[in-house]
């Protein structure tokens, strides 16, 4: 599995933004408050946190394999996957809360929501920053170590 390109997330995050302030902008009076929406952001980003460290315990212990007593490979690999979905999801959500603090900055003395939901868009900023962080750092610590042998894996050459 590759790993996910920063250039991805700068882009998907940039997209978000700019969706963000076009969607805010055309249907700002129909739409919901933001709410406390991002503190559901850092508890995943909490638990891609807790499963990088358990994973890099795991295989700095040799507890990697195929035992009860061991994490299974293939857990690796799904949390590998998790840590790519967190930091996509986060570069979404990151994007789209700068694009609507984008919004809400320049008509703070304008309009009464701009007030209100400017501290919600910088919380949703910044936790979706944090997942991209957290989700990041999930996908490192599944990366296999290196190989100690030249050959990688395969016996000697004739």
């Amino acid at each position: 599995m590759t790993r996910v390109a920063k250039s991805t997330l700068a882009l998907v995050a940039l997209v978000a933004a700019v969706a963000a302030y076009v969607l805010v902008d055309a249907f700002l009076g129909s739409m919901p408050p933001i709410g406390f929406g991002w503190v559901t952001l850092l508890v995943v980003a909490a638990v891609d946190v807790l499963l990088a460290i358990r994973i890099r315990a795991a295989i700095s212990d040799g507890g990697v394999g195929q035992d009860r007593s061991q994490m299974h490979p293939l857990t690796i690999a799904r949390c590998a996957a998790l840590g790519q979905a967190s930091a996509v999801l986060g570069a979404v959500a990151g994007g789209f809360g700068a694009g609507l603090a984008l919004f809400f900055l320049p008509r703070l003395g304008e309009l009464a929501a701009a007030s209100a939901e400017l501290p919600a868009s910088l919380a949703v900023l910044v936790s979706g920053a944090v997942l991209v962080g957290a989700g990041l750092f999930l996908e490192s610590a599944c990366e296999t170590p290196p190989d100690d042998d030249e050959n990688g894996g395969l016996g000697e050459p004739a």
